[in-house]
């Protein structure tokens, strides 16, 4: 080990640290494995990450929050993330904690419904200028300074991001601290309950592809011509099986709808479903081996009726005159699942892969002048030499650079990325519930092997085979009744829940979407164990306790 000079967090000698701003070093740094366990491209790097600085930190200012704003930063292709913190008198730190608590109710009251009604239609509006415009019919430089426009585009989204998230899960953070405090700990875990059972674009995803498979299996033969599919060229091969038109115009209908997502998050090097099915093919055989009356949705249902009825007997544990503060807070909590799932799904995936297809139409362009051979090589480049080619810039040399960059990521994605960097926080410093239920840091491990601890993120104990999955294209081998055991969980891995029994994630904490989706599907979630892909191997047999939190390993 090594220690970045002036800094007392120590950094692996094969992950060198250099900091753009010397002052940077003072910053309490995070690596974001939540969202990006993988090592990203230059192009996601240097634009999507930097315009995520720059539209989080707008929204930061508008919504009051405690802090400056937050920075990213690419260290050997890993992001992490610093809050930049306030400075001030205890006073005035107080009094924007107090206006963020006003706009988080002046806000969070309507969020959903301008989610909906403005929000929304304002991205998916930028998405269609992206996808509308006349890349056939333009130069290469024309093509490259539209592209350098995406920039621009996903600052506002990203603001966007923030703005609509923010007030719903910070009265989320308020009611669990107020049940705390006046009815004890174990209300904590139950008002998490509150928020269930609300439509949200994650449970639409995965019904929708339930249903495909349920017709797959009413048609003779056609489950085993599925199962034995395969993916060429972007489509699937089906064999000369009567309905395999049909299965087609099914999968494409179900694409065109769902397919805007990868396997990854808001990474413009990840193909979309769109591009390749092989993971919705995937997940679709997982779902064709559960039998109709394991629909994984019949629970769903349930779930509002039990969400009313501990409602009303939560607000009758409380003292008659908190009882409107505790409606008037819930009824901005339990907008955050159908805010979380819904703006997953039309801005970190869908206008993700929007951006990723605008790049690959200037990557076309340029194996067409010869200067790249793969029109994924544009999500080698980064946003400055982008705008370079945008103002006629000559790109003689790119295709060496692009080599180089290549041959790099695969030795970055080797590497190990320490979880800290920069200065420590004061050890005296309150917890930030952001930090810990949301991206799931700070669990203290047992020191013994068999023994992982993580946050207790949906109930109930169950013992099974492990399967590691890192990325989803790993996720053919998980048979049903399996536990999943990942780094991390994105929308598009929704479907997974409902052939698992159980999930044991790295990151996320229980406000994470691994943990809202595993209530969902009321299946056994422990998250953020940090350790729970370096010590379980596929094929153990472990036992996982939602409740408390702990993960054995039994074998």
């Amino acid at each position: 080990m090594t220690t970045t000079e002036g800094s007392s967090q120590p950094t692996p000698a094969d992950f060198p640290v250099t900091w753009a701003d010397p002052a940077d070093e003072q910053l309490a740094w995070f690596q974001d494995n939540l969202h990006f366990p993988l090592a990203q491209t230059p192009l996601n790097a240097t634009m999507v990450q930097t315009a995520f600085s720059v539209g989080a930190s707008r929204a930061i200012s508008k919504l009051s929050m405690p802090i400056e704003g937050l920075k990213t930063a690419v260290h050997n292709g890993y992001l992490y993330l610093a809050p930049i913190p306030v400075l001030g008198e205890p006073s005035e730190i107080e009094a924007r904690f107090e206006e963020m608590k006003r706009i988080t109710m002046e806000l969070g009251a309507t969020v959903l419904q301008d989610w909906r009604e403005t929000f929304e239609p304002d991205v998916l509006a930028r998405g269609e200028r992206i996808l509308s415009f006349d890349y056939d019919g333009s130069s290469t430089s024309e093509v490259a300074a539209f592209v350098h426009t995406f920039y621009d585009e996903l600052v506002d989204v990203w603001d966007i991001h923030m703005r609509v998230n923010i007030p719903p899960m910070n009265a989320v953070f308020g009611l669990e601290e107020f049940l705390g405090e006046v009815l004890g700990e174990d209300a904590i875990a139950q008002s998490r309950l509150l928020l269930q059972g609300f439509e949200n674009k994650s449970i639409e995803l995965g019904r929708a592809l339930w249903e495909l498979s349920r017709w797959v299996r009413s048609v003779d033969g056609l489950a085993e011509a599925v199962a034995n599919a395969r993916v060429r060229d972007g489509e699937v091969q089906l064999g000369d099986h009567a309905s395999a038109d049909e299965f087609q115009e099914r999968l494409r209908a179900f694409l065109d709808v769902y397919g805007w997502r990868s396997d990854v998050f808001a990474e413009v090097g990840s193909q979309s479903w769109q591009e390749d099915p092989s993971t919705p093919l995937s997940l679709l055989r997982g779902y064709l081996r559960k039998d109709d009356a394991d629909d994984p949705f019949v629970a769903h249902a349930q779930q509002a009726q039990d969400r009313d009825r501990l409602v009303e007997e939560m607000a009758a544990r409380l003292p008659e005159q908190l009882q409107p503060q505790f409606h008037g807070m819930l009824v901005i909590a339990q907008q955050y699942i159908p805010i979380a799932e819904d703006h997953n799904f039309t801005i970190d995936q869908k206008f993700q892969s929007i951006v990723r297809h605008g790049v690959l139409q200037l990557g076309g362009k340029l194996v067409a002048d010869g200067l790249l051979s793969d029109p994924e090589d544009a999500c080698y480049l980064t946003l400055e030499e982008i705008g370079a080619l945008g103002g006629g810039a000559d790109g003689s040399a790119l295709a060496g650079t692009v080599r180089e960059r290549r041959q790099e990521l695969l030795r970055q994605r080797s590497l190990k990325p320490p979880p800290m960097l920069g200065t420590p926080s004061p050890e005296d410093a309150p917890p930030d519930p952001l930090v810990t239920k949301f991206f799931g840091f700070g669990v203290v491990q047992s020191g013994d092997p068999k023994v992982i601890s993580g946050y207790p993120a949906s109930s109930g104990v169950v013992t099974g085979e492990a399967k590691v999955v890192m990325t989803l294209d790993e996720a053919g081998k998980i048979e049903p009744g399996d536990i999943l055991v990942c780094q991390m969980t994105m929308p598009a891995w929704t479907p997974l829940f409902g052939i698992v029994a159980a999930v044991v994630s790295d990151s996320g904490g229980p406000l994470s979407h691994c943990a809202i989706v595993a209530r969902e599907y009321q299946i056994p979630c422990v998250a953020g164990t940090q350790v729970g892909t370096s010590l379980i191997r596929d094929g153990m047999r472990i036992r996982v306790d939602g409740t408390t939190g702990v993960v054995q390993i039994l074998d």
